[in-house]
């Protein structure tokens, strides 16, 4: 594993991620296993047929740089990559509002997963908006034959409205509160991998 170096960006202070697993049971008491993403609000602000591009494009500026956000979709093994998967992202823009009319679908795109099961897109990290709602980045998967359609949501390490029993309700909440590190290439970057639950 390349050594990363994780970095201030944006007053986050950036620590390592953890990597310890955790059991999640179904409602009705049975094992549902340690790696499926847990699942987080669609909203209100979904909107269909964004382009497919991976860069969404913004004007930069002094409090708003690019970040890289990576991952890997796997399957409900936990360990199988899944090739061709059709992902949305969408999250507010630098005023803490959501695109839902204009031609240019700011703040919104979509893309699927390489033969690896591999992702990106560029952007740029979203504020937080009204009164208690941290700064997040929404995903859409779409289901395929084997797996469940997953709806989640990414959010940043040290954001002080992430409160227990408000936006991190189960343990594995917390692999989705993530750290931003320097990638090889000098980028602030994120990692978000997903895992699927089979349908």
């Amino acid at each position: 594993m390349k050594r990363r170096k994780f970095i201030k960006h944006t007053g986050f202070t950036a620590i390592a991620i953890s990597a310890s697993g955790f059991t999640l049971l179904a409602d009705n008491g049975t094992y549902k296993g340690d790696c499926p993403t847990t699942t987080d609000i669609l909203g209100p602000y979904f909107r269909q047929n964004a382009p497919f591009r991976n860069e969404l494009p913004f004007r930069e500026s002094d409090d708003k740089k690019p970040i890289r956000v990576v991952g890997t979709v796997f399957g409900s093994d936990c360990k199988t990559p899944i090739p061709n998967v059709l992902i949305d992202i969408w999250h507010c823009d630098e005023n803490g509002n959501y695109d839902m009319q204009t031609e240019e679908f700011r703040c919104r795109g979509r893309f699927h997963t390489n033969e690896n099961g591999d992702y990106f897109f560029t952007t740029f990290i979203p504020p937080a908006y009204g009164r208690v709602r941290p700064k997040h980045i929404h995903y859409l998967v779409e289901k395929t034959a084997e797996h469940k359609e997953l709806v989640t949501q990414l959010y940043f390490k040290g954001d002080e409205r992430i409160k227990p029993k408000n936006w991190v309700v189960h343990p594995w909440d917390e692999k989705r509160i993530l750290d931003i590190y320097e990638n090889e290439n000098g980028e602030a970057e994120v990692r978000l991998d997903l895992y699927l639950t089979a349908s």
